[in-house]
């Protein structure tokens, strides 16, 4: 079964998730340590994204796949990282913090990592 979100698609779901990381804590009034989590959270997945071989690089790196096993292994630290420093006690920050899990799981289940990057 192939899955929807090719290479590029995914690449633009990562770029979209860095880009709501670092700007959707200071529209939502969360507190300086829940904007400094999430951007610190956002600008990981950008920079790495960035060095991805996908269409959308900078400077291509990484392989995809090296990026599939980079999401993986990264899943439970953006998982983990907002209850452990706290922020996930806010309402708002729960509330991004959930729907950042939930997309991050959705993009992540739903790419064809064995899609040629198109680079």
């Amino acid at each position: 079964m192939r899955k929807p979100l090719t290479p590029k698609a995914h690449a633009a779901m990562d770029y979209g998730l860095m880009v709501g990381l670092v700007t959707v804590p200071r529209l939502l009034g969360l507190s300086e340590r829940a904007q400094t989590v999430f951007a610190a959270l956002g600008l990981n997945a950008g920079a790495v994204n960035a060095l991805t071989a996908q269409p959308l690089s900078v400077k291509p790196v990484i392989s995809f796949k090296s990026h599939q096993m980079v999401d993986l292994g990264a899943m439970p630290v953006y998982f983990l990282v907002p209850a452990a420093a706290g922020v996930a006690k806010e309402p708002r920050a729960r509330v991004l913090w959930l729907a950042m899990a939930a997309c991050l799981a959705a993009t992540y289940v739903l790419t064809d990592w064995d899609a040629g990057t198109g680079t």
